[in-house]
């Protein structure tokens, strides 16, 4: 019976050994980040739908009717790439922030932080967790609007790396956003008044190229107007910028902005509320 005992206390201790990446510590987090947004699904995935089907009607139809083309491309199909980015982005934000912060406040840290998982496996556990909740809101996004628009995709590939590229970017920013925030309030700022003006001035209604010269330059220097014009190249074959340099900018800042959460994960910097 020892001998069993101690079998099968082995078998555990080699279960939870952090250094497995996708360990049971990881594993585990990574599933609570995937059931704590689909228990609430009508606000986490639905709600997001429902804005962007509001964006295509108000903006497509509304301005489509005055603007009948852009780049050779009907209107209503040049904003959705645009609008299904920012749809992604917002949602991949959303997640990893609100849950940091609600893991701080509730205290439930604590447990995550006594668990042997490793600050690389932490990082990648949350963020994962915001690039599912933004990649499922940016298919079906794309799955209602199709039938109405008839939006092709000239570049699949291309368009799941820019827009996973995208997810992971703003997933770590939610992570920091999340960590070093001390209020709730602070997460919404974040959003309302840094990502969203960014996006609704990174081309997704216009071009850059139908854009005085000061303002075309000023586009030039928002870097979520890479990210849509990657996007939209994807899905609709024309861009403003070259879209395979762009890419690979999106990947060398999503390398970076996950080094940065977890090494602030690692430092255990704020992770108390």
């Amino acid at each position: 019976m020892r001998r069993v005992k101690v079998a099968r206390d082995k078998d555990y201790v080699d279960e939870m050994r952090p250094l497995g990446v996708f360990g049971l510590p990881f594993r585990t987090l990574l599933s609570r980040e995937i059931r704590r947004f689909a228990r609430v699904w009508t606000q986490t995935l639905l709600s997001p739908l429902l804005t962007s089907l509001l964006y295509i009607v108000v903006f497509g139809y509304g301005l489509g009717s005055r603007i009948r083309e852009v780049e050779g491309i009907p209107y209503l199909q040049f904003v959705l790439p645009g609008l299904v980015l920012m749809s992604v982005i917002t949602s991949a934000y959303g997640n990893t922030s609100s849950s940091l912060f609600d893991a701080k406040r509730e205290r439930y840290i604590d447990d995550v932080l006594v668990s042997p998982i490793t600050p690389f496996q932490m990082a990648l556990a949350y963020v994962l967790g915001g690039v599912a909740r933004g990649m499922m809101v940016g298919v079906g996004t794309f799955a209602v609007a199709i039938p109405i628009v008839g939006l092709p995709a000239e570049h699949p590939l291309l368009l799941l790396a820019s827009g996973l590229a995208a997810c992971v970017i703003f997933a770590s920013v939610g992570v920091v956003a999340g960590i070093l925030s001390t209020r709730i309030d602070q997460i919404f700022f974040v959003t309302s008044i840094v990502i969203q003006p960014l996006a609704f001035l990174g081309g997704v209604f216009y071009s850059a190229e139908m854009l005085p010269a000061p303002l075309r330059l000023a586009t030039y220097f928002n870097p979520i107007f890479y990210a849509i014009d990657t996007f939209r190249y994807a899905a609709l074959d024309v861009s403003d910028v070259a879209p395979y340099p762009a890419l690979a900018a999106l990947v060398v800042f999503a390398i970076l902005t996950f080094l940065a959460t977890m090494e602030i994960l690692r430092r255990g910097y704020n992770l108390r509320y």
